[in-house]
């Protein structure tokens, strides 16, 4: 089961020697809730490219180029999860869990 949350995270630490706008970005910890989850293994990344769309009166809307990392990660306990984490510019969120 997924459950969707859309919540700012309170902070993410990528690989080393990757700066945090480039695909190599991948994280390896996050803090969410005030619980630091360390990144297991990356089960995914895909990135939707900034575009043009349009809003309901018709006048373009930009958006900017959204990366997303599925990742299994765990807080300290033994029990692990799945995470989708999304990053827009320099915001970091996480958008669903799955248990």
């Amino acid at each position: 089961m997924t459950k969707r949350y859309r919540e700012r995270l309170e902070e993410v630490e990528v690989a080393a020697g990757s700066a945090a706008g480039t695909d190599a970005a991948a994280p390896v910890a996050f803090r969410w809730r005030g619980q630091r989850y360390r990144v297991l293994v990356v089960l995914g990344h895909w990135h939707e490219d900034e575009g043009w769309w349009r809003q309901g009166d018709g006048l373009p809307q930009r958006i900017e180029r959204t990366d997303l990392w599925r990742v299994e990660a765990r807080n300290g306990v033994p029990t692990r999860g799945v995470y989708e984490l999304v990053r827009r510019g320099e915001q970091w969120r996480l958008d669903r869990v799955w248990d």
